[in-house]
């Protein structure tokens, strides 16, 4: 009984600010638009914003699966140098925000005052448009091909590789006929996320695409304008955001076709060898081609961004960090760190606790697998949509009356709390998978040593089953923190206006005002993620030796 009335706890919420902001989104798009809907869809703009959709999603999936697949392969099949390092720099883009990696490769490839353009004397790159914004896609979702096929690489025998250098065949023929082919399917599957990423992808749309010639129109960005200028904004934005929730709903269907049909069933465990393959006389190019390939993906745009915030008036000649401390100790600029570290860090410890209880139930109830379905749900929904459907449900305030003398109001009309629920409900899958992943390795002895010796069933989880999890809710916590701090998709259109958070003032000084401050704020940011990750990095060690 207790273990349905929590169920029943989590469900509501679960439907109340997830499942029935996109219906009722949806109904008030068809409702209010009537047959004009299906003229709307059907329009040169809208079909023209598909295609732009298509073209860059599709256009970062091909580049992140044709790095990501050779990457895995190379840095967990071979002798590759300095293959730990190489890991942590490609799979550094998942933990620093699209935006900003596009504000780097504007400093970078801008065709009128761009570093490239200004050192080669001439415009030879321009970022702007459909390429430019595949290619910062790409490249933030680079990690998800990198790490899917890893996974699989992990489990595959080295004797099958051995067995193919026997039969006569070169090192690379071996790589890519028994580890690449038998990741390929994996490989496929994240490249299908990193497609529904780009197609659910905002920031770097607009700062690439709106101001392109011509401009390289996304629905992401054209449902953002027509809500904020349209004449019939919301109704408009709600029947192109169910566009691309059709959109997103089937490339997420053939991400789980290609991850079912990427299973790897080969020995694993004691029963598998995994010896690294030498790669002889291609060690050294190799190496060297995928170090250079890191430093100009990885680090290249974010040096650009750091020469940016020590310019002055736009000019590198007399750099300074004198104006770091005005950009960030400017009120306005105070102001959004602090809302934007309240808002977030609320939403990580709402992400961890909730996640938690979801893996909790789903572990000790049977039947109650479509839980964890409706939590994680919502992070496969484009922002956008899940911004729209909240900001819809909750532009007026909801009464609810109780045995007629008691009266609640839920009133999140124009208030920054909505984007609270929104992060929260959008990165619940962070927090659901961290436990569940957690609670799968917990040793029940120690919480049934604790129930022998009297502790009473919640005394025995916190003191024998919660220690057991700290690596994981600390993960799921870190990670929902870092991805809020800087959001923008669903903070663009939720966040109050005079209430910035990072992320939106971020977008406002490089969209429109400052770029070099903006370029100090990002900097602050990816120094702060550095700073986490080398603190995960060096207590991670200390875990495993508990």
């Amino acid at each position: 009984m207790k273990r349905a009335l929590l169920a029943l706890a989590l469900l509501l919420p679960l439907v109340a600010f997830g499942l029935w902001p996109i219906a009722h989104l949806v109904w008030r798009g068809a409702a209010d638009l009537g047959a004009s809907a299906w003229a709307l869809l059907g329009s040169d703009p809208v079909r023209r914003s598909l295609w732009g959709t298509v073209l860059t999603s599709s256009g970062a999936a091909l580049l992140a699966f044709t790095l990501g697949l050779p990457l895995a392969v190379l840095l967990e099949r071979t002798d590759l140098p300095g293959r730990r390092a190489l890991t942590a720099v490609f799979t550094l883009p998942s933990a620093i925000p699209p935006f900003i990696q596009g504000m780097g490769w504007v400093a970078l490839a801008n065709p009128r005052a761009g570093l490239l353009n200004r050192w080669l004397g001439g415009s030879w790159f321009d970022i702007y448009g459909s390429g430019g914004i595949a290619l910062v896609l790409g490249i933030a979702g680079l990690p998800l091909v990198l790490l899917s096929a890893s996974a699989v690489l992990k489990r595959v025998d080295s004797a099958l590789e051995e067995a193919a250098r026997l039969s006569g065949a070169g090192a690379l023929r071996t790589l890519s006929s028994v580890p690449g082919r038998l990741a390929l399917p994996a490989a496929l599957s994240g490249a299908s996320l990193v497609f529904l990423f780009a197609a659910s992808a905002f920031g770097v749309p607009y700062l690439l695409g709106v101001t392109a010639t011509p401009p390289t129109p996304t629905l992401t960005t054209r449902i953002y304008t027509e809500v904020l200028m349209g004449p019939r904004g919301l109704s408009t934005g709600a029947v192109m955001s169910a566009l691309l929730l059709v959109l997103a709903s089937a490339v997420q269907l053939l991400s789980r076709w290609l991850g079912r049909a990427g299973r790897v069933r080969l020995l694993a465990g004691k029963g598998a060898r995994l010896t690294a393959l030498a790669l002889g006389p291609w060690r050294t190019p190799l190496g060297v081609a995928a170090w250079l390939l890191a430093l100009t993906l990885v680090a290249l745009p974010l040096g650009a961004v750091f020469l940016t915030s020590v310019s002055t008036s736009g000019q590198l000649q007399h750099p300074t960090l004198a104006h770091w401390s005005s950009v960030l100790g400017q009120a306005r600029t105070l102001e959004a760190a602090g809302r934007s570290l309240l808002l977030s860090l609320g939403a990580a410890a709402l992400v961890t606790a909730l996640g938690l209880a979801v893996a909790l139930v789903r572990t000790q109830a049977r039947g109650s697998g479509w839980l964890e379905a409706l939590a994680s749900w919502p992070y496969a929904v484009p922002g956008t949509v899940l911004a729209l459907g909240l900001l819809v449900t909750f532009s007026m305030d909801l009464r609810f009356v109780l045995v007629d003398r008691v009266a609640f109001v839920l009133a999140l009309s124009n208030a920054v709390w909505l984007v609270l629920l929104a992060w929260t409900v959008k990165h619940l899958a962070f927090g659901v998978r961290n436990a569940a992943e957690g609670l799968a390795q917990v040793d029940p002895s120690l919480t049934e040593a604790a129930r022998v010796s009297g502790a009473r069933p919640l005394r025995a989880f916190v003191d024998a089953t919660v220690p057991q999890l700290s690596a994981a809710l600390t993960a799921a916590f870190t990670l929902t923190f870092l991805t809020c701090a800087t959001e923008l998709t669903l903070a663009v259109l939720l966040v109050p206006t005079g209430q910035d958070v990072l992320g939106t003032l971020l977008f406002e000084l490089q969209s429109y005002a400052d770029p070099a401050s903006a370029a100090v704020i990002a900097c602050t940011f990816v120094l702060v993620v550095l700073a986490a990750l080398a603190l995960q990095a060096v207590a991670r060690p200390r875990q495993e030796a508990r």
